[in-house]
């Protein structure tokens, strides 16, 4: 059975940069080029028979769907949103390093100039998974979750949470803290309750415990639909955001835009443009000189052990014996 590793380049580049303690080589920021590459060769060390492929993000198919999409990112000014634009500016200006790593180690890169990671994610999942293989999702982005099912889990490394089946997300271990019968009602949750962090409204000021009590007492919004319409449900007795949900066109509207937009699997997804694999070109000898220019002096102790859990050196270590 293959396997494969999934990895979120964009959310573990972001986290690895969000130390308190910055590593700079003269005036060149590199914490999150150290921090990847510790965090992946950690990740490829327990999941040592599973294939690693890092996903990056292109330029999003949905800000042609919804022109304000992560809009709030950019505009917002308050000091703590300063603070993370100056984070994502410096983790952009180091991942071109990070992805030469990657090269050099031989780790199989993925990026299509209209799709997050996530679009790429849903595809090489499902696609691995109609093969019979296993993967892992290895990201802090809860977007993945809805990815999850059989042979599929969604690890964090960040915050050790990992999530094999439904259940796993009302675990409070997990600190998820949502309680849904199944994945496709979590991602009718989030098309309820929007998302803040990409500028996506919620439907009606629902929220998020009033989606899970939503989804809980009508299973989704196509149930919902179909009861008020045979008189199932008596509109009266409804608190007035879920009565809106039957009654306001624009609320209906609203809500299948956010679905669209959230689904990873909708119909209106794209097909990837641009679409490029890098299969890397590994050496241990051009890795040691990049590791040299940067100063990972932990890495040069053993540099043949650091190397050596990567597929391309750990199959020469094998034909060598």
């Amino acid at each position: 059975m293959k396997r494969y590793l999934l990895i979120d380049g964009n959310n573990i580049a972001h986290a690895a940069n969000g130390t308190k303690n910055k590593l700079t080589v003269g005036s060149v920021e590199t914490t999150a080029i150290f921090g990847f590459l510790r965090q992946l060769r950690k990740q490829i060390s327990i999941y040592g028979q599973f294939t690693p492929i890092v996903l990056w993000d292109g330029a999003s198919w949905r800000k042609m769907q919804y022109k304000d999409y992560k809009e709030n990112r950019e505009k917002n000014d308050t000091a703590a949103a300063q603070k993370q634009k100056a984070e994502r500016e410096s983790t952009k200006k180091q991942i071109p390093a990070i992805q030469k790593a990657l090269q050099l180690l031989g780790v199989t890169q993925i990026k299509a100039a209209n799709m997050e990671a996530d679009d790429l994610a849903a595809i090489c999942a499902d696609r691995y998974i109609k093969q019979g293989a296993g993967v892992v999702l290895v990201s802090g982005d809860k977007d993945w979750l809805q990815l999850v099912g059989p042979n599929c889990m969604w690890f964090d490394p960040i915050n050790d949470r990992k999530v094999r089946t439904v259940a796993d997300l009302a675990d409070e271990k997990n600190k998820l803290g949502i309680a849904v019968k199944s994945f496709k009602q979590f991602v009718e949750m989030k098309a309820l309750m929007g998302d803040t962090g990409d500028n996506i409204p919620g439907v009606g000021g629902i929220g998020d415990k009033g989606a899970m009590e939503f989804l809980a007492e009508f299973e989704s919004y196509s149930n919902f639909s179909n009861m008020c319409l045979t008189g199932e449900v008596d509109l009266k007795k409804l608190p007035k955001k879920f009565r809106d949900l039957a009654e306001s066109e624009d609320k209906r509207i609203l809500f299948m835009r956010n679905l669209m937009l959230m689904d990873l699997r909708h119909p209106a997804r794209p097909a990837p443009i641009n679409l490029k694999v890098d299969p890397g070109s590994p050496s241990i000898e051009t890795f040691t000189l990049f590791c040299q220019r940067l100063v990972f002096k932990s890495f040069l102790t053993d540099i043949e052990n650091w190397v050596s859990v990567f597929p391309p050196f750990k199959y020469r270590e094998a034909a060598a014996a």
